[in-house]
Protein backbone atom coordinates (compact mmCIF):
# COMPACT_ATOMS: atom_id res chain seq x y z
CA UNK A 1 0.00 0.00 0.00
CA UNK A 2 2.68 2.47 0.90
CA UNK A 3 4.40 1.69 -2.23
CA UNK A 4 1.53 2.50 -4.55
CA UNK A 5 0.90 5.82 -2.35
CA UNK A 6 4.97 6.46 -3.25
CA UNK A 7 4.67 5.85 -7.41
CA UNK A 8 0.99 7.40 -7.14
CA UNK A 9 2.79 11.30 -5.63
CA UNK A 10 5.97 10.37 -7.74
CA UNK A 11 3.87 10.15 -10.64
CA UNK A 12 1.89 13.51 -9.82
CA UNK A 13 5.03 14.71 -9.16
CA UNK A 14 6.65 14.13 -12.42
CA UNK A 15 3.37 14.94 -14.83
CA UNK A 16 3.84 18.97 -13.11
CA UNK A 17 7.55 18.56 -13.92
CA UNK A 18 6.83 17.60 -17.30
CA UNK A 19 4.34 20.11 -18.26
CA UNK A 20 6.74 23.22 -16.89
CA UNK A 21 9.77 21.54 -19.12
CA UNK A 22 7.26 22.36 -21.73
CA UNK A 23 5.93 25.39 -20.76
CA UNK A 24 9.77 26.67 -20.04
CA UNK A 25 10.87 25.39 -23.37
CA UNK A 26 8.15 27.35 -25.53
CA UNK A 27 8.22 30.01 -23.52
CA UNK A 28 12.33 30.65 -23.28
CA UNK A 29 12.48 31.19 -27.27
CA UNK A 30 9.62 33.68 -27.01
CA UNK A 31 10.50 35.97 -24.18
CA UNK A 32 14.34 35.55 -25.33
CA UNK A 33 13.27 37.42 -28.52
CA UNK A 34 11.14 40.12 -26.96
CA UNK A 35 13.85 40.57 -23.69
CA UNK A 36 16.12 43.77 -25.57
CA UNK A 37 12.75 45.23 -26.84
CA UNK A 38 11.48 45.44 -23.32
CA UNK A 39 14.53 45.72 -20.85
CA UNK A 40 14.13 49.04 -18.84
CA UNK A 41 15.24 49.60 -15.81
CA UNK A 42 13.51 48.27 -12.79
CA UNK A 43 14.44 50.40 -9.98
CA UNK A 44 11.82 50.51 -7.56
CA UNK A 45 9.54 48.06 -9.54
CA UNK A 46 7.12 46.32 -6.88
CA UNK A 47 6.41 42.36 -8.22
CA UNK A 48 3.30 40.40 -7.21
CA UNK A 49 3.62 36.40 -7.60
CA UNK A 50 0.75 33.44 -7.68
CA UNK A 51 1.83 30.15 -7.70
CA UNK A 52 1.30 26.64 -6.81
CA UNK A 53 2.84 23.73 -6.19
CA UNK A 54 3.84 21.34 -3.59
CA UNK A 55 5.14 20.77 -0.24
CA UNK A 56 7.51 18.02 0.59
CA UNK A 57 8.01 17.04 4.42
CA UNK A 58 9.67 14.03 5.10
CA UNK A 59 9.58 13.67 8.58
CA UNK A 60 5.87 13.36 7.87
CA UNK A 61 3.70 10.38 10.33
CA UNK A 62 0.84 8.80 8.99
CA UNK A 63 -1.32 5.74 10.58
CA UNK A 64 1.56 5.68 13.26
CA UNK A 65 4.25 5.18 10.53
CA UNK A 66 7.06 7.45 9.50
CA UNK A 67 6.54 9.22 6.07
CA UNK A 68 7.25 11.08 2.82
CA UNK A 69 4.96 13.54 2.87
CA UNK A 70 3.84 15.70 -0.56
CA UNK A 71 0.90 18.17 -0.03
CA UNK A 72 -0.06 20.94 -2.43
CA UNK A 73 0.08 24.56 -1.29
CA UNK A 74 -0.26 28.33 -2.83
CA UNK A 75 2.22 31.28 -2.83
CA UNK A 76 1.98 34.70 -2.80
CA UNK A 77 4.90 36.88 -2.73
CA UNK A 78 5.80 40.25 -3.28
CA UNK A 79 9.06 41.84 -3.75
CA UNK A 80 10.28 45.27 -3.98
CA UNK A 81 12.87 45.32 -7.05
CA UNK A 82 15.47 47.78 -5.67
CA UNK A 83 17.68 47.55 -8.59
CA UNK A 84 18.47 44.80 -11.81
CA UNK A 85 20.44 42.92 -8.70
CA UNK A 86 18.70 43.00 -5.59
CA UNK A 87 15.19 42.63 -4.40
CA UNK A 88 13.70 42.23 -1.10
CA UNK A 89 9.75 40.52 0.06
CA UNK A 90 7.23 39.60 1.79
CA UNK A 91 6.94 35.66 0.78
CA UNK A 92 3.94 33.47 1.91
CA UNK A 93 3.25 29.77 1.61
CA UNK A 94 0.41 28.09 2.05
CA UNK A 95 0.14 24.26 2.97
CA UNK A 96 -3.60 23.07 2.08
CA UNK A 97 -3.58 19.96 4.25
CA UNK A 98 -3.57 19.00 7.73
CA UNK A 99 -0.88 16.89 8.61
CA UNK A 100 1.12 15.11 11.35
CA UNK A 101 4.76 15.42 11.58
CA UNK A 102 7.69 14.39 13.89
CA UNK A 103 9.27 16.94 15.82
CA UNK A 104 12.83 17.11 15.75
CA UNK A 105 13.59 17.97 19.84
CA UNK A 106 16.87 16.87 19.97
CA UNK A 107 15.56 14.51 22.75
CA UNK A 108 15.43 10.53 22.34
CA UNK A 109 11.96 10.71 22.88
CA UNK A 110 9.84 11.21 19.29
CA UNK A 111 7.49 13.55 19.78
CA UNK A 112 4.45 13.99 16.98
CA UNK A 113 3.03 17.46 16.58
CA UNK A 114 -0.14 18.38 14.16
CA UNK A 115 0.04 20.67 12.26
CA UNK A 116 -3.33 22.31 10.29
CA UNK A 117 -2.97 24.49 6.89
CA UNK A 118 0.11 25.95 8.25
CA UNK A 119 1.19 29.31 6.79
CA UNK A 120 4.39 30.27 6.52
CA UNK A 121 5.27 33.68 5.76
CA UNK A 122 9.44 34.90 5.07
CA UNK A 123 10.93 38.62 4.70
CA UNK A 124 13.40 37.44 1.41
CA UNK A 125 16.20 39.20 0.12
CA UNK A 126 17.55 38.08 -3.26
CA UNK A 127 20.00 38.46 -5.80
CA UNK A 128 19.96 37.85 -9.21
CA UNK A 129 22.47 36.23 -10.65
CA UNK A 130 21.44 36.57 -14.26
CA UNK A 131 18.75 37.50 -16.46
CA UNK A 132 16.69 34.36 -15.17
CA UNK A 133 18.03 32.92 -11.84
CA UNK A 134 18.27 34.55 -8.35
CA UNK A 135 18.71 33.23 -5.31
CA UNK A 136 17.38 33.57 -2.10
CA UNK A 137 17.90 33.92 1.61
CA UNK A 138 15.66 34.78 4.53
CA UNK A 139 13.49 34.15 7.67
CA UNK A 140 9.89 34.37 9.14
CA UNK A 141 7.63 32.30 11.10
CA UNK A 142 5.41 29.45 10.06
CA UNK A 143 2.00 29.90 12.03
CA UNK A 144 -0.52 27.47 12.58
CA UNK A 145 -2.90 26.16 15.31
CA UNK A 146 -1.57 25.59 18.26
CA UNK A 147 2.23 26.64 17.78
CA UNK A 148 4.07 29.03 15.37
CA UNK A 149 7.67 28.12 14.62
CA UNK A 150 10.60 30.48 13.96
CA UNK A 151 11.93 29.51 10.42
CA UNK A 152 15.37 30.06 8.38
CA UNK A 153 14.65 29.86 4.43
CA UNK A 154 17.08 29.73 1.36
CA UNK A 155 16.24 29.05 -2.32
CA UNK A 156 16.28 29.52 -6.17
CA UNK A 157 13.91 31.40 -8.74
CA UNK A 158 14.11 30.72 -12.15
CA UNK A 159 11.76 33.34 -14.57
CA UNK A 160 10.68 34.02 -17.88
CA UNK A 161 9.97 37.66 -19.15
CA UNK A 162 6.79 37.93 -20.88
CA UNK A 163 5.96 41.21 -22.62
CA UNK A 164 3.89 43.42 -20.60
CA UNK A 165 5.28 43.05 -17.66
CA UNK A 166 4.35 39.32 -16.93
CA UNK A 167 6.90 36.98 -16.32
CA UNK A 168 6.65 32.68 -15.71
CA UNK A 169 8.80 31.36 -12.94
CA UNK A 170 9.56 28.12 -10.97
CA UNK A 171 10.92 28.77 -7.21
CA UNK A 172 12.67 26.06 -5.42
CA UNK A 173 12.72 26.72 -0.94
CA UNK A 174 14.08 25.10 1.70
CA UNK A 175 12.58 25.79 4.97
CA UNK A 176 13.84 25.19 8.32
CA UNK A 177 12.06 25.23 11.20
CA UNK A 178 14.08 25.65 14.12
CA UNK A 179 13.64 22.78 16.60
CA UNK A 180 10.30 21.35 14.64
CA UNK A 181 10.87 19.95 10.87
CA UNK A 182 12.08 21.34 8.17
CA UNK A 183 9.69 22.01 4.73
CA UNK A 184 10.99 21.67 0.39
CA UNK A 185 8.72 23.56 -1.39
CA UNK A 186 8.75 23.55 -5.31
CA UNK A 187 6.22 25.83 -7.10
CA UNK A 188 5.60 27.19 -10.20
CA UNK A 189 3.21 30.82 -10.52
CA UNK A 190 2.82 33.64 -12.86
CA UNK A 191 3.93 37.47 -11.59
CA UNK A 192 3.13 41.12 -12.84
CA UNK A 193 5.75 43.59 -12.52
CA UNK A 194 4.63 47.02 -11.58
CA UNK A 195 7.28 49.70 -12.83
CA UNK A 196 8.29 52.12 -9.79
CA UNK A 197 9.37 54.43 -12.58
CA UNK A 198 8.41 55.44 -15.82
CA UNK A 199 11.04 56.73 -18.43
CA UNK A 200 10.18 59.20 -21.23
CA UNK A 201 12.66 59.23 -24.59
CA UNK A 202 12.98 62.15 -26.64
CA UNK A 203 14.18 61.76 -30.20
CA UNK A 204 17.12 65.32 -30.39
Amino acid sequence: MRIKYFLEKRSVAASIILLATVVFTSLSSFAQEHSEATEESENGAHKFTLSIGHAHVHEGIENGEKKWLVMGAWGFNYDYLINSKWSIGLHNDLILEDFTVEKQSGEEEEIAIERERPLATKIIGAYKLDKHLSIMLGAGDEIAKGENYFLSTVGAEYGLHIPGGWEFGAELAYDVKWKAYDTWILGFGISKVISGHHHKHHKG
